[in-house]
């Protein structure tokens, strides 16, 4: 079971706490929905604010609060600053990803690192919420929708990992697991900002957006993504965190968020750059198909997002093929998208740089846009 908003809170707070004072830190406003039996005086405790800050932060003239009123807590998150970040909680050793073989093992438990991640996905989510006040986004074309976003590989897994140059011929290395997970979040805020509820299937301790000023200092690749479960987590173990040896659990994952839905308005995206020598470059969407079966809602929505992130100067390729990923997946339709063949120079090339990711998040929204509006 998913950790209450309560203990998603009390948990961000207490980790924050761990932090030596000299650990560089973001304030960042969240929002904290009053609870049955709550007290402004408690409330405070657990952030630990004072009752005065605590009022003067929403204007309260006196102690009375009521169930589900929203209050703003300011709360404290470890930040590290860097040319290819911020990173949260922790950071890499290493700069850059220093050749092909070049990995880090988690520094946590799993549980531990499931836990930094639900805390900073649910900043995100605080984020993404003030934002769409702030600028009154009132679009809201995916309300009623579920949608999962499956970030290829990570964990054990990095996927691909290839040499790249830089301006000045020098070697840089690209690991697909990092920047796919990138394109996700960019995705994720997307899809949440038009109203749809998402889920992610994998999810990183120390990584939401990352605006990385130079494209050089390549992703690092870090083995510390969990899947988004917390019993899988609890077992301390490397072998639970992703891989291809488990890759049943992220249609598990996507399942248990479907449960309840209205099956019509339930999608799986997975987002992989994969590294294949032998098609050409661009994007691949890719359909379930099995022994001779298609199934005809995958290949539909396959159709509109391959047209959608088709155009002269980069062509797209749709596939059927039996994915494990896309096995035994109770969504209306799932796809798979292989926005970049990193085999080419210049795919690997783009998918250092932010604003290209960016825009790879923007295809890949549309493209699910297009599809509802067909649907």
């Amino acid at each position: 079971m998913r950790l209450s908003l309560v203990l998603r809170h009390i948990l961000l707070l207490s980790l924050c706490l761990f932090f030596a004072s000299s650990t560089p830190v973001s304030a960042l406003t969240q929002i904290y929905v009053v609870q049955k039996g709550d007290s402004l005086w408690e409330i405070a405790k657990k952030f630990d604010i004072s009752l005065e800050e605590l009022k003067k932060l929403n204007n309260l003239r006196s102690n009375r609060i009521y169930q589900g009123q929203k209050l703003q807590v300011s709360i404290k998150m470890p930040e590290f600053p860097a040319t290819n970040g911020p990173y949260f909680f922790n950071k890499p050793k290493a700069d850059v990803q220093e050749s092909r073989n070049y990995r880090e093992a988690p520094k946590n438990k799993p549980i531990e690192d499931y836990q930094n991640a639900i805390a900073l996905l649910q900043v995100f989510d605080a984020i993404i919420d003030t934002e769409q006040r702030t600028y009154k986004h009132k679009s809201q074309q995916l309300n009623g929708w579920r949608i999962v976003i499956d970030p290829g590989h990570g964990g054990r897994d990095p996927g691909a990992i290839v040499s790249n140059k830089d301006g000045i011929d020098r070697a840089v290395h690209v690991v697909e697991d990092e920047y796919v997970y990138d394109i996700a979040m960019r995705l994720y805020k997307r899809l949440k900002m038009e109203g749809a509820k998402v889920e992610l299937t994998v999810i990183s301790p120390n990584h939401h957006i990352r605006e990385n000023l130079q494209a050089t200092i390549t992703f690092v690749h870090e083995q510390n993504e969990v899947y988004n479960d917390e019993e899988t987590n609890r077992k301390n173990s490397f072998s639970v965190r992703p891989a291809s040896a488990n890759i049943n659990q992220r249609a598990r994952i996507a399942n248990r968020f479907f449960k309840g839905a209205n099956k019509n308005k339930t999608l799986f995206i997975s987002i992989h750059a994969d590294n294949s020598p032998n098609r050409p470059k661009g994007p691949l969407v890719l359909y379930q198909a099995r022994k001779g079966k298609t199934d005809a809602r995958s290949r539909a929505f396959a159709q509109v997002m391959q047209k959608t992130l088709d155009h002269p100067g980069l062509a797209s390729q749709i596939g059927g093929r039996n994915l494990a990923v896309l096995r035994n997946n109770t969504a209306h339709a799932e796809i798979l998208v292989e926005i970049r063949n990193v085999h080419d120079q210049g795919e690997a090339w783009a998918l250092r740089f932010h604003n290209r990711r960016e825009e790879d998040a923007d295809r890949i929204f549309q493209g699910i846009l297009n599809y509802v509006k067909k649907k």
